[in-house]
Order: C-alpha cells, then sequence, then structure tokens
C-alpha cells in the first residue's frame, strides 16, 4: 500500500480498506494559520477527537500513534477569548484511553526557531512586569499503542527452547547503539524547516524519520491524517515502509504526490477521491 487520498480524514470511508502500525501525525495547531481562521476551539477539539477515533479504529493492535501537539496559549490572536492557556494534549491524552489506548512515550521537540508559531508573544514598549508570557520552544509528541499489549501480535514469533518467545525482526530493522542513546533521550533538539513557503506548517523530515524507525519494521504501513505536504509519507518511503495519507487541501494534496514522486523517482503513487459529506467545504485543514 502506497496510498494518498483527497479526502476529510473525520470521515470514515477516507481511510484506507487496510489496517496501519504506525501514525505520524502533526494536526493543527490553533494558532492563527489561515486554514485554521474559520474554526471555534469547540470545533478544533472536535475535530481532533473525530480523526483519532478514526485512526485508532484503523490501527493494528499494539500498533503506535505518534502526535506532534501543541497547547493554546492565553490571549492568542487567534482565540483571545481564552482567558487561560489549555492543554490540548491533554484533553487528546483523555480521549485516546476511552478509545483504548495508552500512552508510552512523551518526547520533547526542542526548536531552534519558535518564533514562527508563537504569534501571541512580541515586545513592544513599555509591556508591564506582571504581564509577560513566555515563549513556547518546545513542542510534544505523545506516543500512544492500541490496545493493552504494546507488543504487537502480528509480528512473527519464533520459540527459543525454553518457553519463552523472541520476536525476530531483519537487520534493517534494527537501530545502532548511536542513535538509540541520542533518541531515547526525552528531549529532542532538532532545527524547524527553514522555510515553509509552499505549506505554513512543516515539520522536519528528521523528525518523521525517527519515530517511524523507533516504532516501525521494514514493510510496516505508516499513516498521516493530516498529511500536509507529504512529509511523513516521504520519510516512511526513505526507510523502507510503505505509507498512506489523508489531505483535505487540493492544493496540499497536489504538493504530496508531487513531493512524494519525487522520492520515489516514480508516477506510480496510488490516488483516490473521498468527498466530504458532512463538514463546510470552505474550512479547509
Amino acid at each position: 500500500m502506497d496510498s494518498i487520498v483527497l479526502g476529510d480524514s473525520r470521515e470514515a470511508d477516507s481511510y484506507p480498506k487496510e489496517p496501519f502500525h504506525l501514525t505520524v501525525t502533526s494536526p493543527p495547531y490553533f494558532v492563527g494559520k489561515n486554514y485554521e481562521a474559520d474554526y471555534s476551539y469547540e470545533e478544533y477539539i472536535e475535530l481532533l477527537k473525530d480523526v483519532f477515533t478514526n485512526v485508532v479504529n484503523n490501527t493494528v493492535e499494539g500498533g503506535k500513534i505518534a502526535i506532534n501537539i501543541a497547547d493554546i496559549a492565553a490571549f492568542s490572536k487567534v482565540s483571545g477569548e481564552i482567558e487561560e492557556g489549555i492543554e490540548v494534549s491533554r484533553i487528546l491524552a483523555d480521549h485516546m484511553k476511552e478509545q483504548d489506548c495508552r500512552l508510552m512515550s512523551r518526547i520533547i521537540w526542542h526548536k531552534d526557531d519558535p518564533w514562527q508559531n508563537s504569534q501571541h508573544v512580541g515586545y513592544h514598549d513599555g509591556i508591564p512586569a506582571t504581564y509577560v508570557r513566555v515563549l513556547p520552544n518546545w513542542e510534544y509528541i505523545w506516543v500512544y499503542y492500541k490496545g493493552k499489549n504494546p507488543k504487537r501480535p502480528d509480528l512473527p514469533v519464533i520459540n527459543v527452547g525454553s518457553g519463552d518467545s523472541e520476536r525476530v525482526f531483519s537487520v534493517t530493522d534494527s537501530i545502532s547503539k548511536e542513535d538509540w542513546k541520542k533518541w531515547v533521550s526525552a528531549v529532542w533538539y532538532m532545527r524547524s524547516v527553514s522555510s515553509n513557503r509552499d505549506h505554513s506548517a512543516k515539520f522536519p523530515e528528521e523528525f518523521a524519520r525517527r519515530l517511524i524507525l523507533l516504532y516501525s519494521i521494514e514493510g510496516d504501513i505508516v499513516f498521516d491524517p493530516f498529511l500536509g505536504s507529504g512529509t511523513t509519507a516521504v520519510a516512511a518511503h526513505n526507510v523502507g515502509r510503505k505509507f498512506a495519507g489523508i489531505e483535505r487541501d487540493p492544493t496540499y494534496h497536489e504538493l504530496a504526490k508531487t513531493n512524494i514522486n519525487q522520492a520515489v523517482n516514480a508516477n506510480t503513487i496510488e490516488q483516490s477521491y473521498v468527498p466530504p459529506q458532512r463538514y463546510k467545504q470552505n474550512k479547509v485543514f
């Protein structure tokens, strides 16, 4: 399966028929990007819940769901009526628990250029000392697993003679000691994407690559319900995984096709279209 869908990830019919093993995604942050402006806070939370209910339903038992999420700052431009910061990650964590998912890991991405998504923080003369908001120069990655056991039952097993079992992995599924030492640290120091001319909220390909190598094996299906410019799919292809994704914006869908086709050096990506049924057409995530 290598498939990208022009559709709405809130709609169950937009999802591939074959279940996936890992989701790596970065939902809209509700920080004032042009594609977020038409949404209220309540609609934004419902969007997240609808999408991740579908994601869980289409994930194999023991499969992982890695979500790069940002909280909402108090008095931000897009949410001026909100008088306190809101931990979106916690709200989503409660929802994931309701969907029979358990938190496995929490990672902090320490950003080198945090100003891009920090419209609520700026200096002007006369800022009172009692009204200073700090710059959120980090983002969260919350990693969940589906079900009661993080070990996937679909992986091949070999008996070792003592009644115990070992999971079998190929050489390409192993992680070097050097990478392991860097990646198991809970804080990842990683450069932001230097230019977002084609998409206003890209995340680094290295960010997706690490998560894919940590939480999947060769041949697994890696999914992104907010495909954007296709970063997750490109990273998945480059490390020997299959990919699937959904993007609602036709412009970004075309951009993702271009980026992925450049990565695979062939114009062979499966394409399909599932029109949104219940949601406003002028609200594009």
